[in-house]
């Protein structure tokens, strides 16, 4: 007869497990959101949260399985892509931007500790074939719609267009993220960077578009 209390017990301790784990991290993403990777420490955690160290040892481990816990979150949320873009290619920009830019705003501690935590780790390296560096460079290349229909003139090489775009949100990230600049600011710094990059390779009536924009964008 004991059995079902005892079930419902071990239910409930581990519903409690769950919301201490999940406290907990947020205050490590916050912790590590301002003040970074190296001055994170443990036991400023567990003070912080309000718990003892090996609390924090018990329900995640040490340092360093925070900050991987961190990443193979990110990795996790990098995996989901965006359905049906417009294929204007300046609508097109917006959105992307815009959607980056507004899942950012949902868990800005998160984002921000976790690209700290990516960087410290050295996962946006370049030189890794498969690594997020990669993996974010080919989320920006042009679509191939807008050459077929002459939206860009193909006078510049697809591929460096895909390099300088990644770089404009790469770049506004990193400022981001180390807080040189807001979340609106980031909007409007990688659209201008974006839409200037396809000015080099655009068609007359969209170069006029293109430059529209970016004067709209710079006024704001």
């Amino acid at each position: 007869m004991k059995k079902p209390t005892t079930a419902l017990g071990d239910k409930t301790r581990q519903a409690n497990k769950k919301l201490r784990r999940e406290r907990i991290f947020d205050v490590a993403k916050r912790l590590i959101a301002e003040k970074g990777i190296e001055d994170f420490t443990i036991s400023e955690l567990a003070k912080e949260a309000g718990v003892t160290t090996p609390t924090i040892h018990n329900l995640f481990g040490k340092k360093s399985d925070i900050i991987k816990e961190l990443v193979s979150t990110l990795i996790e949320e990098m995996q989901v892509t965006t359905l049906d873009p417009p294929i204007d290619l300046i609508e097109n920009t917006m959105f992307f931007v815009n959607n980056v830019a507004d899942i950012y705003e949902k868990d800005i501690d998160f984002y921000r500790a976790a690209f700290k935590s990516a960087e410290y780790l050295g996962l946006f390296d370049p030189r890794i074939p498969d690594g997020l560096f990669r993996r974010a460079q080919q989320l920006a290349a042009p679509n191939k719609e807008w050459y077929k229909r002459g939206f860009l003139l193909g006078n510049i090489e697809p591929t460096i267009i895909r390099n300088k775009a990644h770089n404009s949100h790469r770049l506004a990230r990193i400022d981001w993220v180390l807080g040189y600049i807001d979340l609106r600011q980031f909007r409007h710094q990688v659209m201008k960077s974006i839409l200037l990059v396809y000015a080099a390779d655009a068609n007359p009536e969209l170069h006029v578009l293109l430059n529209e924009e970016i004067n709209r964008l710079n006024s704001l």
